[in-house]
């Protein structure tokens, strides 16, 4: 027997389906799309990680709206009352656990697109920070109360004051405001002086604007952290910890995983012949990048003879950074394979222009034949 969904208990329930879902839709395409081209790295991993833990907390979230998280007082009884309480400390256990992994996934990805040390110190220091993070969070909320299922039923045994909790998740959720901006503004930092097309700007423009939904998430649960100390209507309350939280999870998996469908923008008719019509990448300087040829000028050689200059060109590597998403990818980047893509070639390629020129000699040897 379940409790009727109303007020804040509704709204948990259906947006824990709805994040879940999408959470799940989007890692399938990543897994299709990453074995498809056979480049599934770590960071993939990661994420599929992020996502069991993130499963798990929003099934304690709609366990726990199903039985009395975000239900009004009158409809509580004693059953109801632990009933919530567990679950709702099951939700803070795995929603913490999945923090780091999606951070993870998504630092991993932006490793590859930047060879610059001090955005890879930045990475590091949010990989960092997010780890010890969610583990003393996690200990704080397994050490509260001796036993542990004195958390949900006070009569099993003891617990300490709340303001524990309620400091322990001030201080987790200012970690999360201070990672999760610097994962949504760091690929801008780094991607600012390359104007993309429209293939590449579309999935960036999305990792961005779910970035900054998710960290705005975070601020909003700010308001609702005294919920822990709350000593009436508590399953009312910390209904709203656990909506922000779910929410800024789950846009954060998303995201993650939008930046790496790119290659199923192709089959939207409309991107496609804008991407190809857009004449590639420019950097702000105004030096053009076409899309599937853009290159690095490695080498350039001169030979003079008599009559001919040949001038030697080495090119090779894709210049768009973006697409160093995976290990497959970086690989590429430097060594492409030299297959033909919509007519461009992709990898190294060695061109050599000759220029004739015109003999001025009175050596009769060196006339052309007469017919």
């Amino acid at each position: 027997m379940t409790l009727q969904l109303t007020g804040p208990a509704l709204g948990l329930f259906l947006l824990s389906i709805i994040l879940l879902t999408f959470s799940w839709i989007t890692m399938g395409l990543r897994i299709w799309v990453r074995t498809s081209i056979r480049s599934m790295g770590l960071d993939d991993y990661m994420m599929v990680a992020g996502l069991i833990f993130y499963t798990a907390a929003c099934v304690s979230t709609v366990a726990g709206s199903l039985n009395g998280v975000g239900s009004p007082p009158e409809m509580i009884t004693d059953y109801y009352d632990k009933q919530g309480r567990m679950w709702f400390m099951f939700f803070q256990l795995f929603y913490v656990l999945s923090t780091v992994p999606i951070k993870a996934s998504i630092c991993i990805a932006l490793l590859r697109i930047t060879n610059q040390k001090v955005y890879h110190y930045i990475i590091y220091a949010v990989i960092i920070l997010s780890t010890i993070a969610a583990v003393v969070t996690d200990i704080a909320v397994l050490a509260w109360c001796k036993p542990v299922s004195a958390t949900w039923d006070p009569s099993l045994g003891s617990c300490a004051d709340p303001s524990l909790i309620t400091n322990v998740s001030y201080y987790i959720s200012a970690t999360s405001i201070l990672t999760d901006w610097t994962t949504a503004i760091l690929p801008a930092v780094i991607l600012w002086d390359v104007q993309l097309h429209t293939r590449v700007k579309v999935p960036v423009m999305i990792l961005l604007g779910f970035g900054f939904v998710a960290s705005t998430a975070t601020l909003v649960r700010l308001r609702y952290l005294l919920a822990y100390n709350a000593t009436e209507a508590y399953l009312l309350n910390i209904a709203h910890i656990a909506i922000w939280s779910i929410t800024e999870s789950g846009l954060g998996l998303v995201a993650g995983s939008m930046a790496t469908l790119r290659p199923l923008l192709k089959y939207l008719p409309w991107l496609g012949s804008m991407s190809s019509s857009s004449g590639g990448a420019t950097t702000k300087s105004g030096k053009s990048r076409q899309p599937g040829a853009t290159s690095h000028r490695m080498q350039s050689l001169a030979h003079r003879s008599e009559n001919a200059t040949f001038h030697t060109v080495v090119q090779g590597g894709d210049n768009d950074c973006w697409e160093r998403l995976s290990d497959n990818e970086s690989q590429k980047h430097i060594m492409g394979v030299t297959s033909h893509t919509g007519g461009h070639m992709k990898g190294i390629t060695v061109t050599t222009d000759v220029v004739l020129q015109e003999s001025t000699s009175d050596d009769p040897s060196l006339a052309p034949a007469k017919p």
